[in-house]
């Protein structure tokens, strides 16, 4: 197996972690904001509220609607490599700018292209065709390179972008369907990008010279770390990419449909809205909780207890013990663990691989991810319109969450820094 090294000089320790924040803040809060309004927090998050509208408007089928996600994260999981290697070669801020643009180009065109169910498909092609650049591998590449002592929860504040988008995202469409209609929804949605994230990276989104792989004099850790094709060859990077694609497809279909459970128990759609909410403040706990202790335990240990947990939630729901609190004890477990996937690809990446290609890297194994987001709301949606009910496809995730997480502790200690 051939790895690049060099000596490193340049690395923090962890005296130097309150250094890391005071250099590293803007940068940080640009890329949680570019998570935040991310091509990865954007369809599954939305696409519930947008449900009921359409399907009243045009007679849609839930599963009809809800695959509108597979076109988006489709685009993503090809047109994210390429994102990721522009990023290896010219430098996160360009790609971060123009996608930034383009994801909102695209969701603004769902106003008009969504009369049509292939309309619709075509609007979400765009969103993850022209949004790609808005993936975490492209945030987390910038902020990988200004922390090191405290990069678990570095990573962790960056990724809970998809938790406050989860928070907030679900009741800003709501009232935004509910105000002007679902064209008004998409236009509200597309004016998010515009208005909080491109100012904050055209300001502060920089990368730390030391992994700018491109500069005239390399940094020791950007020269530090596994090639692709290396990495490729070995048990854990399959082991990360095929079991976080099933955690991703079972995880991703139980948020897109959490408020249509909600609604066919009987709630509003801004009750369930609200409450849907509840997932995003877990996926912000999950960020930071499970940043913190990667900091200090094996990664695929805590792994393997976050990527489970979700298996109680689902057996709750189908059990319908609990009550009336029940989703949301179904909700917040699931939560917890959609808050966990992109921190713990990024930091298993970064322990096992290097940042070489960390770009490259990420963009693939976050592709696995994604391609489990366009999976899984179609997979609960067509479930849903051929058995009339959603827990045979619960029963289902809950032995899939299980499996993905137990297969973590198959990969084994982090290799030795040369």
């Amino acid at each position: 197996m051939s790895v690049q090294n060099t000596k490193v000089t340049l690395a923090p320790t962890r005296a130097d972690a309150g250094g890391e924040f005071a250099r590293g803040w803007r940068a940080l809060t640009a890329a949680t904001l570019g998570v935040t309004c991310g091509v990865t927090a954007v369809p599954i998050y939305t696409i519930g509220a947008f449900v009921a509208p359409l399907e009243q408007a045009y007679g849609w089928s839930r599963g009809a609607i809800q695959s509108a996600t597979l076109f988006a994260y489709a685009t993503v999981v090809v047109a994210g490599p390429i994102a990721g290697a522009l990023v290896d070669r010219h430098g996160a801020r360009p790609v971060a700018i123009w996608s930034v643009l383009g994801i909102a180009l695209a969701v603004a065109s769902a106003s008009v292209l969504a009369q049509s169910l292939a309309g619709l498909y075509v609007s979400y092609a765009l969103i993850g065709l022209l949004g790609a650049g808005t993936a975490p591998a492209v945030w987390t590449r910038a902020v990988s390179g200004w922390f090191e002592a405290r990069r678990g929860l570095a990573l962790g504040v960056t990724l809970m972008g998809t938790g406050i988008f989860a928070t907030l995202g679900p009741r800003y469409v709501t009232w935004a369907i509910e105000s002007f209609g679902w064209q008004g929804g998409f236009l509200a949605l597309a004016a998010v990008p515009l208005i909080v994230v491109l100012p904050a990276v055209l300001a502060w989104f920089r990368e730390h010279e030391r992994v700018t792989a491109h500069t005239a004099t390399p940094s020791p850790v950007a020269q530090t770390g596994m090639t692709l094709a290396d990495a490729m060859r070995t048990a854990p990077f399959w082991i990360i990419a095929i079991s976080f694609l099933f955690f991703s497809t079972v995880i991703s279909g139980f948020i897109a449909s959490y408020i249509p459970m909600l609604t066919d128990s009987g709630m509003t759609p801004a009750a369930a809205a609200a409450q849907a909410g509840s997932i995003g403040i877990a996926v912000i706990a999950g960020r930071i909780g499970i940043g913190l202790v990667l900091d200090y335990l094996h990664a695929p240990r805590v792994a393997a207890v976050v990527m489970s947990l979700p298996s109680i939630g689902c057996l709750i729901w189908v059990a319908g013990t609990g009550g009336e609190s029940m989703p949301l004890v179904a909700a917040i477990m699931v939560g917890l663990a959609a808050g966990a996937e992109f921190d713990l690809v990024a930091y298993m990446t970064a322990r096992y691989f290097g940042l070489l290609h960390f770009g490259k890297l990420t963009g693939i194994l976050f592709s696995s991810i994604i391609a489990g987001g366009a999976l899984g709301p179609m997979a609960f949606g067509l479930a849903f319109d051929r058995l009339g009910s959603y827990d045979p496809v619960l029963m289902v995730s809950a032995a899939v969450f299980a499996i993905a997480g137990l297969g973590q502790l198959l990969i084994g200690p982090y290799p030795e820094k040369k």
